[in-house]
């Protein structure tokens, strides 16, 4: 079982019931994040599109979305699933593939952390490599 705490949220920016499908956002009560429900692009897409999409978009009446961490983005990992290995009742859609982060890979800037859904691993690839995106924002901003 996943130790954090997930809270759906509507368009409308209110708390939905764990049952409800119509949510847009999870939020993580415990951690003051906030994560769009499904990926940010439709495709895999290198590390500088997901980026953009991010920084585009426009969620629950705001525009200071991002691209989580790394250390964000593992929050997410629910070792007791795989396949893919996230609460798929609070996140739809996800991809068995790699959702980037907005953390470099110490051995290059070049690179940047990822996390592979299908088992929930943790690895570094180069930034014009493939994956999906999470947007997140965080609280006070």
């Amino acid at each position: 079982m996943n130790p954090i705490t997930l809270k759906k949220i509507g368009a409308d920016r209110n708390q939905l019931p764990d049952d409800s499908n119509d949510h847009v956002a999870v939020f993580l009560p415990d951690h003051g994040l906030t994560f769009t429900a499904t990926s940010i692009v439709d495709s895999d897409v290198p590390h500088a599109e997901c980026e953009a999409a991010a920084k585009a978009l426009t969620l629950l009446g705001h525009s200071d979305w991002d691209l989580p961490t790394i250390e964000e983005l593992q929050l997410l990992i629910d070792r007791s699933r795989y396949s893919p290995a996230i609460n798929t009742d609070f996140f739809k859609d996800i991809e068995n593939d790699w959702y980037w982060s907005k953390t470099p890979a110490a051995w290059s800037s070049a690179s940047a952390w990822l996390v592979y859904f299908y088992s929930g691993g943790v690895y570094g690839g180069p930034r014009y490599g493939y994956g999906f995106a999470l947007a997140v924002r965080r609280a006070g901003q």
